[in-house]
Parts: structure tokens; C-alpha cells; sequence
């Protein structure tokens, strides 16, 4: 019986050791899953902390713009790293930025000069109710972000009728301050020099802004039209790459412009010399709208002059830009072409290039919407002038902008 009561107790206690050793067994696989896979709880907590830094909120609406542009919620949206996701800055940090908004730093109208944490930035005060329209999903992330599309930030909304939308700073400035003058130049170099862009420049900004729009027109789905490209919303990076700009924040006077048929009674006479027929009477709008708009940046860029330019006497008719130039390609004279190219070039650019490209403004600027050629087509067409141009050591181009060559004369047609 002594015996029987041994064995009890010895099996027993080896089933107890099997027990605890299974158990601990299990503990130690636990451990290990749950130091391997985060705890679900914090995930979740972490996609709606993410969820929310994807969506501008207004103050007037409770309308949110996903970072992707769907405003049917977040669920199809791909979370990116948070490097990706857009600033919400404060006032006061604003204010700190530009020194309290200090007019030294104003870049032009509503836009300013910022720094912030070493970080350079363009400030542009718009107001509250135009934040919903800005097209977040031009600017998503550094893995979709296009290197010709000028990178939104973040925001700061307010609960007053201003708000603001913080960019990237364009050190260069605008196509426009370039082309024509501006407060942009006038604070970066010296009053008497003329500075101007070359033409290895002008021709690799003329294809950046074709690049961005086939991006838009081509490859964004659903395709997002511009409706306002001109040279004042195409800027210049440090190496004079083209990044265009100005999304969904057109200003009043754009969209009032088809009610001015008379180019003298309508103050914002440029804007006018950008928009295609079809959109001017009727209200159309299609990519073609765009791809009229680029040709005539295109004919500034080749000539300097502005999209409409008022005659020395006051009783002449005022001259467009996109008429001008099919007179010059009709009259098949080439000193005409010459006399019409932007005398701070002098002799420094390839004609039969220049030749090329005016066709194909003339094109981009036909009447008829359906002749003009899409951005794809402008982009290889550029490509090729880009790789067929002659490197010719003999040629008198600058190494850089930044260094005038030439003295300023007279103005081409600024305003």
C-alpha cells in the first residue's frame, strides 16, 4: 500500500510538471507573438490619427478634402509615411515666419516669404471658404509628388474669413518676374542690370510646364484641368526647373473675365490674352482650355512680350499675342521672326528651333479646340527639339541667369 501511495503521489507530481512546463510553453509563445504584432488597438488609434492629418477641415464647412481628393471619406485611401501628410500650422507660427507679415518679405500681392525651422516657404493668404477647393491630390506624397507641380506644405485655417496655404519657396520666382519684371527681381538683383533667361532655359521650362500638364490631362484620373496656367503661376526653382503652381484658388477676376468682350474696360488685361475662345464666350472647359493657355506662354517665353501689348498711340488697336505670331508664320519672313524673338537673346538661340517652337504655340493657340495638339504630343515634341539642338561652343549663353550679361535698355511691353 506504502508502494501504491509512492507511485500516486510520483505521477502526480510528473503530470503537474508536464502541466506547468506546457503552460509556461504557452506563455512564452504569447509573449513572443505579441512582441512580433503590434497590439490592435494602437493600430487603429494610429490609422485614425493618420485619417486625420490626411483631411483639410474647414471652418465654414464640415466638408473634408481626403489627401488623395476623394471627398467620399478615407476608406480606398493608401496611408503613406507621415513625412507625406500636410502640415496644420498655427498663426503665431505664421507670424513668426514672415516677421509678423512684414512687407519686406512680401513676394507679390497676398503671397510672403517665410522660414520656419530652417525651412524656406511662400505664405499665400487666401480666403477661408476657397480652402475646400485646392486640389489635395496634386500635392499627395514625396512618392507621387511631380518634380514640375509646386508641393503644398500644409495649412493654416482659421475661424475668421482668412486662411492660409503654405508652398514650397520657389527661389527663382515667377516665369513672369523673368519674361517681364517684377517685385521678385527687384529684390534678388541689382536694379540696373537686366537679367534674363537663356535659351537652353527657356526651352527646358518650356517643356517642364508641358511635363506637368500631361501629368494632369494624362496620367491623373479623374484629369484635372488648370484653367489658369500663365507665367505668373509658373515658378523657378534654384536650377530653373518649371513647377507649376496656383490650384484651385483662381482668383475673382479670373472667372469674371468673360464679362469684359472689350480688352479696356477689363483691368486684368493679361488675363485675357490666356484664355482659349471657347472658354471666353462659352464657358467651355476642357484640357484643350490648358494646352491654349501654354501656347501662349510659349510665345512669351520666345519673345518676351506680354499676352496682349497696348500701342504707343493711343488710337491703335490692342495687339495679341496668339494673332501676332500667325501674321509673322503666314508672311514666311524670317527677319520678321528675328525682329520678333526677345531681344535679350540677341543672336544667342538656335532660329530653326525657334522656328519649330513658334509653329507649335500657333498650333497650341488654334481657334478650333480640336487642332490643337494634347500635352503628350507637346512633351515629345519638345524632348526632341531638346535632344536634336546643336551644342554649339560658339554660342555666347551665360552659365547662369544670375549673371546679366547685358545691361537694361528698354522694356519689352511691361505693365
Amino acid at each position: 500500500m506504502w508502494n501504491v501511495g509512492v507511485y500516486i503521489a510520483l505521477t502526480i507530481a510528473i503530470f503537474g510538471a508536464i502541466i506547468a512546463v506546457a503552460a509556461a510553453a504557452v506563455v512564452f509563445v504569447i509573449r513572443l507573438k505579441r512582441k512580433e504584432k503590434p497590439n490592435l488597438s494602437s493600430i487603429d488609434s494610429d490609422m485614425e490619427l493618420q485619417q486625420l492629418g490626411f483631411s483639410v477641415r474647414t471652418a465654414a464647412s464640415d466638408k473634408k478634402v481626403s489627401f488623395e481628393g476623394s471627398q467620399e471619406g478615407l476608406d480606398h485611401v493608401h496611408l503613406t509615411p507621415r513625412k507625406g501628410l500636410l502640415e496644420l500650422y498655427t498663426i503665431e507660427e505664421l507670424k513668426k515666419a514672415t516677421e509678423d507679415f512684414n512687407p519686406g518679405n512680401q513676394i507679390q500681392g497676398k503671397v510672403y516669404h517665410g522660414r520656419l525651422n530652417g525651412k524656406n516657404m511662400a505664405i499665400k493668404l487666401i480666403k477661408t471658404e476657397h480652402v475646400s477647393n485646392v486640389e489635395v491630390r496634386l500635392f499627395s506624397d514625396a512618392t507621387h509628388q511631380h518634380p514640375n507641380i509646386i508641393r503644398l506644405l500644409g495649412t493654416c485655417v482659421t475661424e475668421g474669413s482668412s486662411s492660409f496655404l503654405v508652398f514650397e519657396y520657389a527661389k527663382n520666382g515667377s516665369l513672369k518676374d523673368w519674361l517681364h519684371g517684377g517685385l521678385a527681381m527687384k529684390n534678388q538683383f541689382i536694379a540696373s542690370c537686366y537679367c534674363f533667361l537663356t535659351w537652353k532655359q527657356r526651352l527646358r521650362i518650356s517643356r517642364d510646364v508641358a511635363v506637368a500638364l500631361q501629368y494632369m490631362h494624362q496620367v491623373m484620373n479623374p484629369s484635372y484641368i488648370h484653367r489658369n496656367i500663365k507665367s505668373k503661376n509658373i515658378f523657378l526653382d534654384e536650377d530653373f526647373n518649371a513647377k507649376v503652381g496656383d490650384f484651385g484658388i483662381r482668383n475673382s477676376s479670373v472667372e469674371d473675365e468673360t464679362k469684359y468682350p472689350d480688352v479696356s474696360t477689363n483691368p486684368a488685361t493679361w488675363n485675357l490674352g490666356y484664355l482659349a475662345p471657347e472658354y471666353l464666350h462659352q464657358g467651355v472647359v476642357s484640357p484643350a482650355v490648358d494646352i491654349f493657355a501654354y501656347g501662349v506662354v510659349l510665345l512669351e517665353i520666345l519673345s518676351g512680350k506680354t499676352p496682349i501689348t497696348r500701342p504707343d498711340n493711343k488710337g491703335g488697336a490692342n495687339v495679341w499675342l496668339s494673332e501676332k505670331i500667325k501674321t509673322i508664320l503666314v508672311s514666311e519672313n524670317k527677319d520678321e521672326l528675328r525682329q520678333w524673338m526677345d531681344c535679350a537673346l540677341g543672336e544667342n538661340y538656335w532660329f530653326d528651333t525657334a522656328l519649330t517652337m513658334a509653329n507649335l504655340a500657333r498650333a497650341c493657340t488654334e481657334e478650333d479646340p480640336c487642332l490643337r495638339p494634347n500635352a503628350g504630343e507637346i512633351v515629345e515634341k519638345l524632348s526632341r527639339l531638346m535632344d536634336e539642338s546643336p551644342e554649339d561652343e560658339h554660342m555666347l549663353i551665360c552659365e547662369s541667369s544670375c549673371k546679366p550679361l547685358v545691361n537694361s535698355s528698354t522694356n519689352n511691353s511691361s505693365e
